[in-house]
């Protein structure tokens, strides 16, 4: 059960990779108004390549990415990503939150409460993926993003995903070639919630064989409301106790 493959959720992604573009086009200035510090609920906000601080990336990953997330009001988010917010995030979420049960139904996985509970909520990364040779790299013995699982229940692509992601399966990294339809994979949140009856896909993304090709990709993780609290191991726990466990995995 290491992917988990339907036909297309929203197979348009122009909407989210013109805002994404526009938003990087823009001056360090303006985009640093919008650092992950300046928010103050589980991980939204930009991460930079080489950024010391960041949640979701090492300084060595060589990234761009922005959380957006229904933890924080539209109007808190930059203006680029408003219209994507206002007129598509609430279907895709909702798409997203159908995907889920689905699997959660034919896997028999010990999930559902969480829904039925509203304790869940969503955010999206959006990753760029700059062109190797532009950033300085010259071999193939680096990742573009290091192996790690995700903070999610289940992370979702719902566009599909370029070639690139790769993970291990019995010690046997199996890599991706691009895939059209949507890809979901548990995270640390259902090992930990499930206390490791299912595991988390660790996961990488690569560098591509081509030098000169960018990368972007847009996942949606299904994770914990940081103010929602829910059982494991006999103890009570809350959403954002949960993101500080994650943390230190790392």
């Amino acid at each position: 059960m290491n992917l988990l493959k339907s036909d297309l959720l929203e197979p348009n992604k122009d909407s989210i990779t013109n805002a994404f573009s526009s938003f990087l086009q823009k001056e360090a200035k303006y985009k640093n108004q919008y650092l992950q510090c300046n928010y103050k609920n589980a991980f939204d906000g930009y991460s930079f390549m080489g950024q010391k601080d960041s949640l979701n990336q090492y300084d060595f990953d060589m990234l761009h990415s922005f959380v957006l997330s229904d933890f924080h009001a539209i109007k808190e988010f930059p203006v680029e990503f408003q219209p994507f917010l206002i007129n598509e995030w609430p279907k895709l979420i909702s798409k997203v939150k159908e995907h889920e049960l689905k699997i959660i139904e034919k896997y028999q996985l010990p999930f559902e409460e969480l829904y039925k509970e509203d304790k869940m909520g969503y955010m999206m990364s959006c990753n760029y993926y700059p062109k190797p040779k532009e950033i300085g790299i010259r071999n193939n013995n680096q990742l573009r993003l290091s192996t790690h699982p995700d903070v999610s229940l289940f992370t979702t692509f719902p566009y599909g995903i370029k070639e690139g992601l790769s993970y291990y399966e019995n010690e046997k990294r199996i890599e991706l070639k691009e895939q059209t339809k949507t890809i979901s994979f548990l995270g640390y949140f259902a090992e930990f919630f499930s206390n490791k009856k299912n595991f988390a896909l660790e996961h990488q993304v690569e560098l591509p064989t081509d030098f000169s090709s960018e990368r972007y990709s847009f996942a949606v993780f299904s994770i914990p409301k940081p103010t929602s609290t829910f059982i494991v191991n006999q103890k009570e726990i809350s959403g954002k106790e949960y993101y500080d466990k994650y943390l230190s995995i790392f």
